[in-house]
């Protein structure tokens, strides 16, 4: 084999690693987000904010940050619930790397006046799990259902209403719950599915400093990609932004 045929190969061979790596780090993500800023919510008042205008706003701006960063976002009005609290929210699910979804997750949180955010990246290495519960039948009661993971000692987690019935996201930033994951799914007749990941909350406890986190992050990404093109209409992507229109809902 001559030198050129031989750099030529190790050409082709560069460029084919090259993009399984880029393929290998693309993938679907999730964030959570809420537009609430009151202070302990009530269960009944964060089930209200589902149907709320800020609700709706926060959802329409996940899914028009799909043309900034050329990728299609999902976005769900979602239900984040605690032992001892609640909040009206929106679950974004989107293909992408995971300084990606830091980054629109930051653009969310800053807009909405957030503390803080949540966010998952798969990863097989990752130090995280997310698990996936769904109910074999159809489970609407948003109340009942918390109650019932309150007492399977599910102490925080996002229920995303479907046509289906209701999916309930549990991410477990520290690897200790799959024993009572997997017995909240038996005592629900649920369906599990996990993946493990990279996860983390991204913000601060004091409002101030959060914003200056988000802006932080931001700043960063916007570096390294400069360019960036706007944000799209809900109605449609704009021009030269082909195939990043998002969507309210699954249908199942």
């Amino acid at each position: 084999m001559n030198h050129r045929l031989r750099s030529l190969l190790l050409i082709l061979l560069l460029g084919a690693a090259q993009t399984v790596v880029a393929q290998q780090q693309k993938s679907h993500n999730y964030g959570f987000v809420s537009p609430n800023t009151k202070e302990n919510l009530k269960l009944e008042d964060a089930i209200a904010g589902m149907s709320s205008p800020e609700e709706t706003k926060l959802v329409k701006q996940s899914i028009n940050l799909g043309c900034v960063v050329r990728s299609r976002i999902r976005a769900f009005k979602a239900l984040g619930s605690w032992s001892d609290g609640a909040e009206h929210s929106v679950m974004l699910r989107v293909e992408s790397d995971e300084a990606t979804v830091r980054y629109l997750l930051s653009r969310l949180g800053r807009d909405a006046r957030q503390k803080s955010i949540l966010y998952f990246h798969p990863r097989p290495a990752g130090a995280a799990d997310l698990y996936t519960l769904q109910p074999r039948r159809p489970m609407r009661n948003l109340a009942s259902l918390a109650d019932r993971l309150d007492r399977a000692g599910i102490a925080f987690r996002t229920l995303v209403p479907l046509k289906s019935g209701t999916r309930i996201y549990i991410v477990d930033l520290k690897r200790e719950l799959r024993a009572k994951v997997m017995a909240a799914a038996k005592r629900l007749g649920a369906r599990v599915s996990s993946e493990s990941g990279n996860a983390a909350f991204v913000g601060d406890d004091q409002a101030q400093q959060a914003q200056a986190v988000f802006n932080e992050e931001i700043r960063g990404y916007e570096a390294k990609n400069p360019n960036l093109p706007p944000t799209c209409d809900i109605k449609g992507p704009q021009r030269g932004t082909k195939g990043t229109k998002g969507t309210r809902g699954i249908k199942r």
